[in-house]
């Protein structure tokens, strides 16, 4: 099931403030359970906790391992979706549910609680959020689990730029930065106006991104950065910073519409999941769709760099 999703997250917000009614938010449970609906999805679980935080982490597939992280919407069927398409190219696919109901999209509650919560580091740019240890570790246990295994990491709107310090860790050798959305403004996003250096700005530490810029560069990891090209949340300027501090281990793309815009608050945006079921396809084009071509470049990207030859 799915709940309205974007198009309902824009006409709320339209007329509501977003943090003056928000004074305090009830703590996550210590312990967060599975969602039994995920076992009958062909998922296994696993709790994993770093010490301060601790998540879900839902599995499927065999093969080279991938963190793939959601977006904004939360771990919606988009998400599952998209996990169902990575896990059937031949890896093992670990997605934590970091925040929101699972199987439905709750962008406008899920965005005013975690511009509150410490963990997400309250979306500020500029600072790397507390979950991005958390994920790091993440994919040391991973690794470690697995005969020093070589992990993949994909980060999605909102989690985008969070494959940035993810990189930090010896054990990632591949990062696929989609659509990074953080910081985001509403004003620009319902109206396109208030243009600024914000739009290049992205939620990790000025520490952290030289540090793992220096690290791709010293054992060149390679990463891809995507974006739709009329994507009012994921910006030009931002992606373009990124790929260039990323330098030659960086890989930029930027992808046209992949389906008619019903108004201009219909841009297209989340390019490996919602987009993907979302663009209108016939078998003679279903190719050149960008979303599909953004796939198949991913599973490339990932056989190259993960697979147990690649040096």
């Amino acid at each position: 099931m799915r709940c309205r999703g974007r198009r309902h997250f824009i006409k709320v917000a339209a007329g509501t403030p977003l943090l003056a009614s928000v004074k305090t938010h009830a703590a996550p449970s210590t312990h967060p359970l599975p969602d039994e609906s995920m076992q009958k999805l062909g998922f296994s679980n696993y709790p994993f906790s770093d010490g301060a935080y601790e998540h879900i982490v839902y599995v499927k597939g065999t093969g080279p391992d991938v963190i793939v992280m959601h977006e904004l919407p939360g771990f919606d069927t988009y998400t599952v979706g998209f996990i169902d398409r990575l896990s059937g190219k031949g890896f093992r696919v670990h997605a934590p549910h970091l925040y929101g109901p699972m199987l439905w999209e709750a962008s406008f509650p899920n965005f005013v609680r975690l511009c509150i919560s410490r963990e997400f580091g309250r979306l500020k740019a500029n600072e790397s959020a507390p979950v991005c240890d958390w994920l790091r570790a993440l994919a040391r246990s991973i690794s470690d689990d697995n005969a020093n295994a070589r992990i993949g990491v994909i980060g999605m709107c909102l989690t985008g730029a969070f494959v940035i310090p993810m990189v930090i860790e010896p054990s990632v050798r591949a990062g696929i930065i989609s659509q990074p959305a953080i910081p985001l403004s509403m004003r620009y996003w319902l109206f396109g106006s208030g243009a600024g250096e914000w739009m290049q700005q992205v939620n990790v530490s000025d520490e952290d991104f030289h540090a793992a810029t220096q690290r791709c560069a010293r054992d060149k990891v390679p990463v891809i950065v995507q974006r739709f090209k009329c994507d009012r949340i994921s910006f030009h300027g931002r992606v373009k910073r990124i790929a260039q501090a990323f330098g030659e281990n960086a890989t930029l793309h930027e992808y046209p519409d992949s389906r008619p815009m019903e108004n201009d608050r219909d841009f297209p945006h989340a390019l490996l999941t919602r987009e993907y079921d979302l663009a209108e396809y016939n078998d003679a084009n279903e190719a050149e769709n960008s979303t599909r071509v953004a796939f198949a470049r991913v599973v490339a990207f990932l056989k190259q760099n993960l697979s147990p030859q690649s040096v």
